[in-house]
């Protein structure tokens, strides 16, 4: 049994530092926070390696019904919507915070899954710890030392509702296609429809041309080499946590890899306000970082009772 959590362990710390070199992007490698480049990057380039990766794996066997297409296309749309927003949200706020509000996603997989999802019911437990989770989130908006809720962290929770609410209905469509297809040619053509969408963004929204074109020639060689580091962390992560998933049940899997992310993404920011002093304007107050292990610890009995309730 300690294997599989290792691994859970293992890709929680890969997708932690993701969250940290998300922000790093955004922040200090595109100018003005601008999440257009970012987003060409993340459809065009990354689409196109990761299909050609899958192309290989999959013996360049092409065969896949057009209506799942449709569907993944849909799903690759749909992500890029979340994308904006979640970059959106880390150029706001420190990814610690970002993090916590992430852990919407299982709450709207719990209330999504039975409606398209078969054999897939909401029990009592369950809705108590999307209770918990959703007061976390919420919890993690107020400052202590005003008493009062930040009104730029209640517009982040928002626009974090809405990148969760993306991500569920993007993990729900992936595993409905995968139901009746192999799975690393669902992935194949997931990679295939974010390139082509990818494409699309290039062709006919010039003002994600431009901010690409304009990042290539100011800063390009290293935002691209970052955003592959990235996406080998995440592929990593993915890797990982499939890996551990064969060895225990999902959902011991997903609740120690979404536990183990949340404080992951706190230690690394720690060290790096240790390590890189510059980075960070100012010290975080007591009273706030111990309301974050708080809002955490909450996300966590949370998490616990929507996987295991």
């Amino acid at each position: 049994m300690l294997t599989p959590i290792l691994l859970a362990c293992a890709a929680a710390t890969s997708f932690a530092i993701t969250n940290h070199i998300d922000k790093y992007l955004i922040s200090r490698a595109v100018k003005n926070a601008d999440p257009r480049a970012l987003i060409v990057i993340s459809t065009l380039i990354a689409g196109a390696i990761m299909s050609i990766v899958y192309m290989f794996i999959c013996n360049f066997q092409f065969t896949f019904d057009f209506s799942s297409i449709a569907l993944l296309l849909f799903n690759s749309a749909l992500y890029v919507a979340a994308l904006i927003f979640y970059f959106k949200s880390l150029s706001r706020d420190d990814p610690t915070i970002i993090v916590v509000m992430f852990q919407l996603i299982p709450v709207f997989m719990l209330f999504l899954s039975p409606l398209f999802l078969e054999n897939q019911t909401i029990t009592p437990w369950q809705l108590f710890g999307g209770i918990l989770v959703t007061l976390a989130a919420l919890f993690i908006t107020y400052e202590p030392s005003k008493r009062r809720f930040s009104k730029k962290r209640l517009a982040t929770l928002a626009m974090m509702a809405f990148v969760s609410l993306a991500y569920a209905i993007w993990y729900i469509v992936e595993r409905y296609v995968n139901e009746t297809h192999d799975f690393n040619q669902t992935i194949m053509w997931s990679n295939i429809t974010m390139f082509i969408i990818g494409v699309f963004i290039m062709i006919f929204l010039k003002s994600f041309r431009k901010s690409f074109n304009k990042m290539i020639k100011t800063n390009g060689a290293k935002v691209m080499g970052m955003n592959f580091i990235n996406e080998v962390l995440n592929s990593a992560g993915g890797i990982l946590s499939t890996l551990a998933g064969t060895m225990a049940s999902v959902a011991l899997v997903s609740f120690v890899s979404q536990s183990v992310q949340q404080f992951a993404v706190m230690i690394i920011g720690v060290l790096i306000a240790k390590l890189f002093p510059k980075t960070h304007k100012s010290k975080l107050p007591r009273s706030d970082f111990i309301k974050r292990i708080i809002a955490i610890i909450i996300c966590i009995i949370g998490l616990g009772f929507i996987e295991f309730g």
